[in-house]
Formats: C-alpha cells, structure tokens, sequence
C-alpha cells in the first residue's frame, strides 16, 4: 500500500483480510491505537499515517514539513470558502469537476483523499456529490483522465500536477456481498460433488426450455422478416429464415439468419456486387426496423449484422391484430441477427457445379444459398439429438471465447451433435440406446480434435465417415453433409483453437455441473421458504461496506 498509508484504507483492509472491522477490535479509535504505540507509528496528520522506521523516506519528510492543522481549522477554513464562492442554482458534472480540481490546487499537494473532496464539496454546495453524479466518485474520476489521476489509497491527484506520464491505478474488483459470497461458496461446494450424467444433462436442458420461449422468438423474428421484405429495395424471390432460432434450437445466446434470395444476381464475383447491395440495404433495415428495438447495425464482409434487444412481456403494437384487440409478446432474450443476400439457383445441381467451380477462398457467399437445405436437415433429426445439439449450444455460450472469430458458429456444433449421434448408430432407436452422456462425451471429444479429424458425410446427408487420414484432394475436412464441397470450418472463417483446447480440457463439464448446482440450490430455499435471491444486508455488512468505500476513495 506504501509507505504512507490513510487511516481509513487501513481499516479498509483490515476488515478486507480479517471480516471484522478495526474499532469492534480495539474499542476506540484507530488514531488512539497509533499514539499507543510511538515506537512503531509515527502519525503525520490530515489522517496519514506510517511506520517509524519509514521517518527518513521522502515521501514521509514532504508530509512531515508541511504545517499540521487540526480538524476544527479544516473546518473553518472550508467554512469561510463556502462563504466567499457562490453557489450555481442547478449544479452539474462539470461544477464538480471544476470543485475537485479548485481544491486539489487550493490543498498544494500531489494527491488528495478523495473522502476529503467529497466532504468538503459537501459542505459548499449542502448536498452529497452523489446527488449530482450518477456513479462512485471514484468511477466519475475515471472518466476525466486528462484532468484527474487516481494515486491509489483512495488518493487522487491531477494530471497537470503530476505529468503527462502519470498513470492511474486500475480499479478495484467489484466487491460481492457477504451473502452471496456464501452462497457461492456453498454453490461450489456442491459442483464438486455433482458427477455429470443423465439425470444431471436432462436437468439442464429442461431448465433451458423453461427459461425460453421458442414460439415468442420465432414469432419476433418472422416480424422482423416482414420488415425485411418491405425494407429491401432489392427483386426478392423469397425470404428464408434459417440459424439456430430460426431451427427451434435456442440456447443462451439465440442468433438467427435472414436469406434474401434475389432473383437475377451473378453467381460469381461476389467480392465486386455485394459489398455495395450490403452498404445500401443497412441503412434501410436500420430505418424500418427501430420499432422492433433494433440496433448495433453493421456490414460485415458477406452479410449485414444487428441485435433485437430484449423484451419484457408486453401488450405489441407493431404486430398487425383486428381492431380493438392487442397481442401480449412473451419475453424474449437479446437476438443475434444475420441477414444475407444470395442468388436463385434453379435446383441443387447447378448450386452444386457452382459451388465445384468456386474458388475454395470465396464460397462462404455462396453459404446462405443452402439455408433451406440447412433447415431440412436439422429439422428432421430426432428428438434426441436435437437435445444434444442445444447443450451443446449451450455449453459454448458459458465459455469466454477471446474473439469473435474463436466462437464455434452453430451449425458446427449442430453438425457435431449430429456426428455424435450417427456414431452410436444409424437408426433412431439406436441413440436411445445409448446414455445422453456418452453422446455429449463423444461430441466433445469430436470438437477437441476438429483441427485434425476429417468427417465425411454420405450422399444422403445422414450416413458418416470419421477419418484421421489427410483430408480429401479438394481439401475438405469437416466436410457440409448439404454439399460435399464445403468444409464447415474454413467456409465460416473459425478459428478451432481455443475450441480445440476447451474440449480437450477434463473442466469442460463443469458448465453444466455449476448449472445443475444452482437449480439444486433454488429448489433448496423454495423448499426451506426462502427467496431465490439475496438482496438484503445486515447493518454490519453496511458498515464494513463503507470501510471497503473509503479505501477506494469511493465513499
């Protein structure tokens, strides 16, 4: 903490490391403390404090030389301030800016306690600085980094002051209530002893069903495939709505694709003509879609990107309904949203020869022509393996990819789900033969080798070949089952790394063991009458949480 530290940030810590507070411990003050042991603490005033054997360090001679003033002088000079300045009827963000930085510059020193600022701002203007600011004080700091530098110890100091160079600490974690950090604890306690099998995957996929509404989703998203329709400017042959949510197999983190095939676009030179179609289009769907809450619009190199947020239930008004009468929109989690563009192919064979006679680097835009074949496909899989693809899914939304391009896109996952499944036999009734956990184990361990195991589908898009020979003379890994030429990884440009290593790792199973603890601790409070979450605090977690604030300079 360094040599000199504030009185308050040693409390703060104290009660950090120990979980009882300083004065519950010595019964007065922590200053009284300090003058009870002279050998060891030297005490330099305006709350400061250090060890005597720091007395000829400069950092302790600079506070020693300045002259002491008590608090009743603080007080009254503070006083006669507040009398001089005036005060602004309506106070701003700024006028505090303007406020701390007066009083550091008054105060002539390299960093003041933030507390210190507060109070005295207090005393000024007769109203908390928290009534004016919307966050922590020392948060709002952070946001003026060209004015103000956080020192550390809940100190501050301004950039003018100390240099172009100085830097600000980083912030501290966020702090979790005593009660929650229980409550995790006995959460993790539990995870340990939860062994993953059936019972413990069917859990977790029950409660995923409960949590989303497909209907509501896919409601939602045909919506916004009318817009879409009126949106476009372009000679539309149909709109088709394909993806995960569009396939009924929503997880966490729902995301669906839009295909607009056009009628009359080349079937070639996709680099030249769509960048310009996908340029105009956004600004259209940005338009006609902000009913619908849409936003975080952008083209991307084949298809335009945008989230719909999400919603509560509610009484629509964007949903055409006779006169009088209103439709009630269930909620709906936040959606990822693709919209595409593609050309009209007069059957699967001329779609085939033209996916044969393009370059390997440029047929993920001829992706979205398959979106129909995609849909085919997953929607007549089984029950059971439509229940592995979705934890899938949903395993790979609890991970923390580091980029976007490292996220397993779903029709990988759907398609390894699939793979699992016709390798514990050809038939429907074979996969219930076999535990859903050993067909999750199995599909893992399918995705902890997807960089080096080539799978080959038959004609018919069901029957399998793994290999772990070199791919075919096309190069073709993880080949499409909906067209033999293109590979799933390469065509939706993955990186397989960290998924590979994810997979690979003996963890991998602790997403669904943590989500199997938390409905088994739910059910535990229902049954026990209590509520599913913690909200309240005792007044002496309240008083440790000012302690923690002061250390922050934050109080």
């Amino acid at each position: 903490m360094g040599p000199v530290v504030y009185t308050s940030a040693l409390c703060g810590k104290f009660i950090q490391r120990n979980g009882v507070s300083v004065t519950s411990v010595i019964g007065t003050r922590p200053l009284d403390l300090f003058k009870r042991y002279p050998s060891i603490f030297l005490i330099l005033g305006a709350g400061h404090v250090t060890l005597q054997r720091f007395e000829k360090l400069p950092e302790v001679s600079r506070l020693s030389e300045k002259p002491a003033t008590s608090k009743a002088q603080r007080s009254a000079r503070a006083a006669d301030e507040a009398a001089a300045l005036p005060v602004p009827v309506v106070l701003t963000e700024q006028h505090v800016v303007e406020e701390f930085r007066r009083l550091i510059l008054l105060d002539n020193a390299e960093s003041v306690y933030i507390s210190s600022l507060c109070g005295r701002f207090l005393q000024r203007y007769k109203k908390p600085v928290t009534t004016v600011i919307t966050c922590k004080p020392g948060d709002f700091l952070r946001r003026y980094p060209d004015i103000f530098v956080l020192t550390g110890g809940g100190n501050v100091g301004l950039r003018e002051i100390l240099g172009p160079d100085a830097v600000s600490v980083p912030p501290p974690p966020p702090r979790v209530p005593k009660a929650v950090r229980e409550e995790q604890q006995q959460c993790l306690q539990m995870v340990k002893s939860i062994e993953l099998s059936d019972e413990v995957l069917e859990d977790v996929f029950n409660n995923i069903d409960k949590e989303i509404d497909f209907q509501a989703i896919e409601a939602r998203l045909r919506q916004v495939c009318e817009h879409v329709k009126d949106a476009s400017f372009l000679a539309l042959d149909e709109i088709v709505l394909s993806g995960a949510a569009g396939q009924g197999l929503v997880s966490n983190n729902p995301a669906a694709e839009i295909v607009c095939f056009v009628k009359q676009l080349p079937y070639k030179n996709f680099s030249k003509w769509l960048p310009s179609i996908l340029d105009t289009l956004a600004p259209g769907l940005e338009t006609d879609l902000v009913g619908l809450r849409a936003d975080r619009f952008k083209v991307e190199k084949d298809h335009v990107r945008f989230f719909l947020a999400s919603v509560g239930q509610s009484s629509s008004a964007n949903v055409d309904m006779p006169a009088g009468q209103t439709m009630v929109v269930a909620p709906t989690p936040e959606l990822r949203v693709k919209v595409y563009v593609s050309p009209v192919f007069q059957d699967s064979e001329q779609l085939q020869r033209q996916v044969q006679d393009c370059p390997s680097q440029s047929r993920h835009y001829l992706y979205p022509a398959l979106a129909k074949e995609r849909n085919e496909l997953i929607l007549r899989q089984p029950p059971r393996c439509r229940k592995v693809m979705r934890l899938l899914m949903w395993w790979s939304s609890k991970q923390p990819w580091s980029s976007a391009h490292c996220v397993p896109p779903d029709w990988l996952l759907q398609l390894t789900a699939l793979a699992a499944c016709r390798l514990c036999g050809s038939k429907e009734e074979d996969y219930c033969d076999v535990s859903l956990r050993a067909q999750v184990i199995l599909a893992m361990k399918i995705l902890s080798e997807i960089d080096r195991i080539a799978l080959h589908w038959g004609k018919d898009g069901d029957t399998l070949t793994p290999e772990r020979s070199p791919p075919r003379d096309d190069g073709i890994w993880f080949q499409d089952p909906t067209n033999s030429c293109f590979d799933v990884v390469s065509s939706l440009n993955f990186q397989p790394h960290e998924l590979c290593l994810a997979a690979a790792d003996n963890s991998w199973p602790t997403a669904f063991q943590k989500e199997a603890a938390k409905w088994l601790l739910r059910a535990q409070k229902q049954a026990d009458g209590g509520d599913d979450h913690v909200s309240t605090y005792t007044a002496s977690e309240k008083d440790d949480e000012e302690f923690l604030d002061a250390e922050d300079g934050l109080s």
